[in-house]
């Protein structure tokens, strides 16, 4: 995901862009808002607004939040917390939070993403199922000699980019 800043899609424009065309419009998935209560919800409009060509609602719902671990906090306050500030919560329960350790790095950029349709925002391809191997006989080199175990696992597969309809991507650099 923090790579989708810069790494381009299917159309030509990096994953998370201002300059998505969408018949003669141009449509923006890409943000710099800082994670608040305020960005999310607009962020969460804009993707439910998006319309196709003919100006037909694309029904895109999102429901899932990804953030650094650094976000967690804010991420659980937005989605979990009965109130925020002192004020019932309008947000809470609209998506999940979901904390990825990889994104540490990137503590101010987050995302949202619509993963419950066919069409996902990002796409994994499995070209060999995951095959788990152990050495754990006593006639391994590896215990006799070592008294070590080993295990792995042999399996191939890509990740890429999918639609970006329905994926939004802040990198938080806007100042609050």
């Amino acid at each position: 995901l923090a790579s989708g800043f810069s790494a381009k899609c299917y159309d030509g424009k990096p994953f998370f862009s201002d300059a998505h065309q969408v018949g003669k419009n141009t449509v923006s998935n890409k943000g710099t808002a800082q994670l608040s209560l305020e960005a999310y919800i607009a962020a969460r409009a804009g993707m439910m607004s998006l319309t196709n060509t003919k100006g037909r609602a694309l029904n895109i719902v999102p429901d899932t939040l990804v953030v650094p671990p650094a976000l967690e906090a804010k991420a659980r306050d937005i989605l979990v917390a009965d109130f925020i500030n002192g004020s019932r919560n309008t947000m809470q329960g609209t998506a999940k939070p979901l904390v990825v350790p990889q994104l540490a790095g990137h503590d101010s950029a987050w995302f949202l993403l619509s993963t419950s349709r066919p069409l996902k925002p990002l796409i994994y391809q499995e070209r060999k199922k995951a095959k788990f191997v152990s050495k754990t006989a006593e006639t391994d080199d590896n215990v006799f000699m070592k008294k070590q175990f080993l295990y792995g696992a042999d399996s191939r597969g890509n990740a890429g980019f999918g639609f970006w309809q329905m994926a939004y991507g802040s990198d938080g650099s806007a100042k609050a």
